[in-house]
């Protein structure tokens, strides 16, 4: 297990936790590619290339995003390409980037609305599980049995990163039964609610210095919106017979 997301070398900082976000997302949309049938008449859909590319462009998009709200700062420091670093407003840009890319990744390759967001969903499901099985991640301070206490703490926390594991270890598992029985979107859909309900669970046991709207953390707000999303489109429907 890695306790931290950097690992310097001399001056520089290699962002350890962005290159296994990378290499996750590939191994992701190589599983995507191997587990989800293709549609009538379509060729086999690369979606570890879209994928990673997709993460690539939200990653220069973030960034560098502070220089297109003052672009001539380059030019009176043209060090600020090697130090700048992103937003929240451009984070949201950077994901309309990542969409549109991969929006237009799916329709170059004919694939249906709801071929590409199982596509997602698969990808987001292998990332997140080998993500936590990499990074220890601590919450609130507990005294159950199974608590950790990494060198150099002195108190007990909460193995997020483990319990994160297993919600999505049995996500994956409940899928796999599942799959051949769902219809196009089945699998965004099982996945989404699923992991949503259960990492929303997780949350409550995170440690959270700063909550937002009606008390919850904005990565709360994002498991809600996961299960909200797979609710929403019709989660377990099945094939007719």
């Amino acid at each position: 297990m890695l306790t931290t997301e950097v690992l310097p070398l001399g001056s520089f900082l290699l962002p350890i936790s962005w290159i296994t976000l990378w290499l996750g997302m590939f191994a992701g949309g190589k599983a995507a590619e191997k587990w989800l049938p293709p549609e009538t008449g379509q060729k086999a859909v690369k979606w570890s290339e879209g994928f990673l590319f997709a993460a690539l462009i939200w990653f220069i998009v973030w960034r560098w995003s502070p220089l297109l709200w003052h672009p001539l700062s380059v030019l009176d420091h043209p060090g600020n390409l090697l130090f700048v670093s992103g937003s929240e407003k451009g984070e949201w840009l950077a994901w309309a980037a990542a969409c549109g890319f991969l929006g237009w990744f799916s329709w170059k390759r004919r694939c249906s609305f709801w071929n590409a967001v199982d596509a997602a969903a698969i990808t987001g499901l292998v990332t997140g599980w080998g993500y936590s099985l990499l990074f220890v991640r601590l919450g609130e301070v507990t005294t159950v049995p199974w608590g950790i206490s990494p060198p150099g703490y002195q108190e007990t926390y909460h193995p997020i990163h483990w319990y994160t594991v297993l919600v999505l270890t049995a996500v994956f598992v409940s899928w796999w039964k599942a799959r051949s029985h769902l219809r196009p979107g089945g699998t965004f859909r099982w996945i989404g609610v699923s992991s949503g309900v259960g990492l929303l669970i997780v949350s409550y046991f995170n440690y959270y210095p700063v909550t937002g709207i009606w008390g919850l953390a904005r990565e709360q707000w994002l498991f809600v919106a996961m299960a909200l999303m797979g609710w929403m489109t019709g989660f377990g429907q099945v094939k007719r017979k």
